[in-house]
């Protein structure tokens, strides 16, 4: 139940922070190059396994490729994970997309939102072999 709870407290603090910023929006692709510092956490919707941490510094290009050299990831319980590539896709309307390619699975981003800024990026996400574990991720420009 706690899951549950949290799960809807997340949607919500989601759904508060899009709406917010959707006022005059205007992205393109290379909004998303640059250097971002990932912030989040996953969990078993089932209820199963315990949630955990993750941390990320993702390379991004102009067109959107994830560098599998510069970037990285740590997981709280399962420590650094190698990110071999993915992709972060932004339309006009600053809604972003896009998968992360790890050593330990691909996270599917099924709904993000980039904000007026253009500095930082919410995200919901679900592992693309395990679809029972859920992602929510904040990225900021460094």
């Amino acid at each position: 139940m706690k899951i549950i709870n949290r799960f809807v407290v997340v949607i919500c603090v989601v759904v508060m922070a899009a709406a917010s910023n959707l006022v005059a929006a205007s992205c393109s692709q290379s909004d998303a190059k640059g250097t971002w510092r990932v912030n989040g956490m996953l969990w078993d919707r089932d209820g199963i396994d315990e949630t955990e941490s993750i941390t990320c510094k993702l390379k991004v290009g102009s067109s959107g490729g994830i560098s599998s050299s510069k970037s990285s990831c740590n997981v709280y319980r399962g420590g650094n994970v190698n990110v071999t590539g993915g992709n972060i896709l932004i339309a006009s309307n600053c809604t972003v997309t896009g998968k992360l390619k790890t050593s330990q699975g691909t996270v599917k981003i099924r709904s993000g939102q980039m904000d007026r800024s253009k500095d930082s990026v919410t995200m919901l996400g679900v592992d693309t072999a395990l679809d029972y574990f859920e992602f929510y991720l904040d990225a900021i420009r460094q």
